[in-house]
């Protein structure tokens, strides 16, 4: 991705040029020089002398000329016009494309574990697109952790469509190096959502491999023996190293944030801001919400001993966790002293674990290529429901259309001893609405 910057930034380069060469930003005038006149003598009685004067067909030949001469310049200063326009939102659009890339991009690329990597090919961290430099220095010094750290992004992204499946926005991906498009360029409640549980997800993936044994830098939980744990049960099993996992992935996941030298005020400094907060709700959420695990040990299962550990939440459960965040979060500002404030006094100042916004949301209706919403146009909808899946919200009143599908699910399960559940595959036809 260096590389490609490096030539976008020649490309807008030679546009400017091009757009610039023929002196729109020049201070210099040049002068139109006076065109050859024929003139006629004509003799003064008064004053005796011979004066020059221009006859009639020679002045409107003059005239002439300097018309076109004005009509061409005002047609070439129109056109380098044009030009640096184009140019303008070319290399407007290309470094748009460049500052949209983001590490969530490793979630759709394979990766593979460094040893498996032929000698003299091309190192892993030079592969991965959508890195910073900090997070291409990380990746340099754990390499066996950037495997992990994209099945966390791919976690995130699936739990992002999964909360968000019935509502117009639904954490769609696109295919490019940004995942999501340009929607992430506004400050959005939904913003907020995904860069929470994208951070929940690396944390997740990282605490599991360390317990599995897959890194080299960590291992099971060291996490003390909670007070309340009943002194005969043992505490001690191969938990999921949720500290380490927060570390790290607070490490990696805000180094980008970190790099960024906005200037202290800015909408730019405000989003930065915007970021960190919600990435840190969403490590919040997967470490909080970890808890103890325990197994029974003794005969015929009388649980006369049990061993317990520390482990991670189903990912589900913090995934609904944040989207009561989402439901709840605050709307911010940039203050004077460069740092966020409520737009609204009357509330809560937020803590770690809320999520915040700077910027309303679109309405996501239809579909904008500004905004990055892909539109509501044939999504399917509940035709009874009255929440954000019903036909009228989901349709922002464009109504839908119906039609007849095959639907197959499992019907007339029985039980049989010991111990399964057997069940037939019936198809049924049912209507389907689908937004216009």
């Amino acid at each position: 991705m260096k590389s490609q910057s490096i030539y976008q930034r020649s490309m807008c380069s030679i546009y400017f040029h091009s757009a610039t060469c023929c002196g729109i930003n020049s201070q210099r005038r040049r002068v139109i020089p006076p065109p050859s006149v024929s003139a006629t003598l004509v003799w003064s009685a008064s004053a005796g002398t011979l004066s020059s004067s221009p006859d009639s067909g020679s002045e409107a030949r003059v005239q002439r000329t300097m018309d076109s001469r004005i009509v061409r310049r005002r047609r070439s200063g129109a056109a380098r016009h044009l030009l640096l326009a184009a140019a303008f939102l070319f290399c407007s659009s290309q470094l748009l494309l460049v500052d949209a890339n983001s590490w969530w991009s490793l979630a759709l690329t394979p990766i593979q574990r460094p040893e498996m990597y032929i000698i003299g090919a091309q190192p892993l961290c030079s592969q991965l697109s959508g890195l910073s430099p900090g997070q291409r220095k990380l990746c340099q010094l754990y390499q066996d952790h950037m495997m992990y750290i994209g099945d966390g992004a791919k976690t995130g992204i699936k739990e992002c469509q999964y909360q968000f499946r019935q509502r117009r926005w639904n954490c769609s991906t696109v295919d490019n190096t940004s995942v999501f498009g340009r929607v992430m360029q506004i400050g959005s409640r939904e913003t907020a959502f995904t860069y929470a549980i994208s951070a929940a997800g690396v944390v997740n993936a990282i605490s599991r491999a360390c317990r599995e044994g897959e890194l080299s830098t960590c291992g099971c939980s060291r996490a003390a023996r909670p007070r309340d744990l009943p002194r005969d049960w043992l505490w001690g099993g191969c938990g999921d190293n949720v500290h380490y996992g927060y570390r790290f992935a607070r490490e990696f996941v805000d180094a980008r944030e970190r790099e960024k030298n906005y200037p202290r005020g800015s909408s730019e400094h405000a989003r930065t801001l915007m970021n960190l907060q919600n990435n840190e709700a969403g490590r919040q959420a997967a470490y909080n919400l970890a808890n103890v695990a325990c197994k029974c040990h003794g005969v015929s299962g009388s649980c006369s001993l049990k061993t317990c550990w520390l482990q991670l939440a189903d990912f589900r459960r913090v995934g609904e966790f944040l989207k009561e965040k989402y439901d709840s979060a605050a709307a911010m500002r940039i203050g004077r002293k460069g740092k966020l404030e409520l737009l609204d006094k009357r509330f809560n100042t937020p803590t770690p674990e809320d999520l915040v916004y700077i910027d309303p949301s679109p309405d996501y209706c239809l579909r904008n290529e500004t905004t990055g919403s892909l539109g509501t146009q044939g999504r399917l909808c509940n035709k009874t429901s009255e929440g954000m899946d019903g036909c009228e919200l989901m349709c922002c009143g464009r109504g839908y259309d119906q039609f007849k599908t095959y639907k197959h699910e499992r019907c007339h399960c029985k039980f049989h001893w010991c111990c399964s559940v057997k069940c037939k595959r019936c198809t049924a036809l049912v209507d389907q609405f689908v937004c216009k």
